[in-house]
């Protein structure tokens, strides 16, 4: 593992511009592309969706998906994602079993500096997303860096999640 993988999942700051992740990005960009060209009924689509997730088990989406790297996004059981679909993935991002995702959603896994000439840098510090089962997000909702979600949670449509959710 290079040492720049080392400090994103240590919590760490670390340049986005870095050659290693260009090229991880560049690769999960051409992936997605290619999935986004397809059509729904291609039997291609799966194979196209296995090289860019691999470490998901099963996985459904509509058109539009988009992520920064793919290999971040782990998930043991099925999820089915809605069209238009972000997953900024500089971290890891942990689906749930049966997790079901509206359209237009965002999962974002990373954090940018407030100062603007980090930003300018490039630097970013990436933060576990974590849904749990049986979870459903509604359309256009956006899940922030370091939320979890916990099993058999309902977000509804519109909705901004910045901070852990329990169950009461």
């Amino acid at each position: 593992m290079h040492p720049i993988w080392q400090s994103i999942y240590a919590g760490k700051w670390y340049s986005t511009h870095a050659k290693p992740l260009r090229q991880a990005r560049l690769a999960a960009k051409h992936l997605c592309w290619q999935l986004n060209q397809s059509d729904s009924a291609d039997n291609g689509r799966e194979a196209l969706l296995k090289q860019l997730c691999p470490n998901v088990a099963s996985l459904e989406i509509g058109q539009q998906f988009y992520c920064d790297y793919g290999f971040n996004i782990h998930s043991k059981g099925h999820v089915n994602i809605g069209a238009k679909m972000v997953i900024l993935d500089a971290g890891l991002v942990e689906l749930g079993e049966n997790l079901t995702v509206g359209d237009e959603a965002v999962i974002c896994g990373l954090h940018h500096p407030k100062d603007f000439r980090k930003r300018s840098q490039g630097l970013q510090r990436a933060e576990p997303v974590i849904i749990g089962t049986n979870v459903t997000l509604g359309n256009r909702v956006t899940v922030l860096p370091g939320v979890t979600i916990p099993d058999y949670t309902v977000v509804t449509d519109n909705v901004v999640v910045s901070r852990h959710l329990f169950k009461k």
